[in-house]
């Protein structure tokens, strides 16, 4: 049989599609990449094996499909500081708040992600994309640290902090989401991102001075 004609045609090719996107996301976040069958997926989803080959050519091809949905949502759910009005108070709390709710709001887009992380090693498909998202991530946090430190230092100098900071705050928003899950009924995402920013800008004027000093012996060096 060809391709085309075992094409699944008009509305039902894009509802099996995204069934198959929706049900393997699912049942992905429950027992991970290597512990989910294609079987299970499909009969989950209420389609035939060959109609996931038709849409993704392999398991490989679902899950990356399943990831880049997802961390489309995930990103477009962000704002970005540069497209924010308002000065650098307003914009942070504007940060803060989305950022909050888009953790809450994507819980099996980053159940998967994680559990694709500490699957990682043993999968050079799941390895690729973790660390994909997880620079984005960092350039995400990068890009709104900067901008809140645009008050205390040049440009470049705030750009180096910021760099350092995206990885505390990487690390710190990873937290968020395990208790959120954890302890769901305890947990206040809102205010934990409030915490977040709170410690940012006391971290602040060291890591910033960490930066000066290493511009400092960068130009000496090049001397």
């Amino acid at each position: 049989m060809s391709r085309s004609s075992a094409a699944p045609s008009g509305r039902n090719g894009l509802q099996s599609r995204d069934q198959l996107l929706d049900v393997a996301e699912q049942l992905m976040g429950e027992k991970g990449y290597a512990g989910t069958p294609v079987s299970a997926i499909c009969k989950a989803a209420g389609v035939a094996p060959t109609s996931l080959y038709w849409h993704f050519g392999s398991k490989e091809g679902l899950l990356a499909s399943v990831m880049e949905r997802g961390a489309a949502r995930w990103f477009a759910a962000l704002p970005r500081w540069s497209e924010l009005t308002g000065d650098h108070q307003q914009r942070a709390a504007t940060v803060q708040r989305l950022g909050a709710a888009a953790v809450g709001e994507h819980p099996l887009f980053l159940r998967l992600f994680y559990l694709l992380a500490l699957e990682a090693g043993a999968d050079e498909v799941a390895g690729d994309f973790v660390r994909r998202v997880r620079e984005r991530a960092k350039n995400y946090f990068s890009e709104g640290i900067a901008g809140l430190l645009g008050d205390l230092a040049a440009p470049e100098i705030a750009c180096d902090a910021a760099v350092e900071l995206a990885r505390f705050a990487v690390a710190f928003s990873d937290g968020c989401f395990f208790a959120s899950q954890l302890e769901p009924d305890e947990v206040d995402l809102h205010q934990m991102y409030s915490d977040l920013l709170t410690a940012l800008l006391a971290l602040a004027p060291a890591a910033l001075d960490r930066a000066r000093k290493a511009k400092t012996v960068s130009a000496q060096e090049s001397r």
